[in-house]
């Protein structure tokens, strides 16, 4: 009996190792393609020609100020027309560096001033930067890895899960079958993170309209929550950032912030 089961199940495991070996190719095949799908369904402001922009940063500071201008008026105007005396413009250049400057219509009068404005300085330096870093993954390049690339993409139904490494951090991200990308998971030795965005259909791709956040470090304090709104206008024919509202809660402390670009000199190719 055994060589004419042998016989008879031989063929049948060949079919099926074939038919099996045919739909990973076919899945394989698939997923390249949606992946590739999905890469050219996102506006990318490189592949649409941008070399560099500048331009002018104005922050609203009548809001970080509405307790004090309840409580002293006068106080809280005097410091609002030395804030508004701060003048920051940036600079994103062809590399995907962001450069903050600022310049001030009246220096500071004594050290305790001197310090308050270098405090200003590097929390603007650091929220223009932290702004663009996030951006930069959505509107300069594509927020999805090479198709060529290792990845593993998964069919959940109503959607698609995406699985990879970005040096050492696993991403995982999630991805309606209209191709929107609803969160992006990040997790390393270090830090957890989760990038929830939000974007509007255009004629040339999706573009990113604002994004919830959560950051966790493994260890010690930095906590963060984020939700940012952006709006963009078409510069020089390029989507360009014009206004920035950012709600945060770091360790507990709520910041709002809220921020106009304008004056941009724009650099294509």
């Amino acid at each position: 009996m055994k060589p004419s089961w042998r016989k008879l199940c031989l063929p049948l495991l060949m079919a099926c190792s074939l038919v099996s070996m045919a739909q990973s190719q076919t899945q394989v095949a698939d997923s390249k393609k949606v992946l590739e799908d999905a890469r050219h369904a996102y506006y990318s402001l490189r592949a649409a020609g941008l070399d560099e922009f500048r331009a002018t940063v104005k922050p609203n500071w009548a809001p970080m100020l509405k307790d004090q201008l309840a409580s002293d008026p006068a106080a809280a105007q005097a410091g609002l027309k030395l804030l508004n005396g701060i003048h920051f413009s940036m600079l994103l250049d062809r590399t995907d560096k962001v450069t903050v400057t600022h310049q001030t219509d009246t220096a500071p009068s004594n050290e305790q001033q001197r310090k308050g404005f270098e405090d200003i300085y590097s929390g603007m330096d650091q929220a223009i930067n932290g702004f663009f870093t996030t951006w930069s993954l959505f509107m300069l390049h594509s927020p999805l890895p090479a198709a060529d690339t290792p990845y593993k993409l998964e069919d959940l139904g109503t959607q698609y899960r995406l699985s990879y490494k970005d040096g050492a951090a696993d991403v995982v991200t999630m991805m309606g079958k209209n191709l929107i990308i609803t969160d992006i998971k990040v997790s390393s030795a270090d830090f957890a993170s989760s990038v929830r965005p939000q974007f509007v259909h255009t004629a040339k791709g999706f573009v990113l309209t604002g994004y919830d956040a959560d950051y966790k470090p493994t260890s010690g304090p930095g906590v963060v929550k984020l939700a940012l709104k952006i709006d963009h206008q078409p510069i020089s024919g390029l989507q360009l950032p014009v206004n920035l509202v950012l709600d945060s809660v770091m360790d507990g402390a709520p910041t709002h912030m809220e921020l106009a670009f304008s004056e941009h000199e724009v650099k294509s190719h």
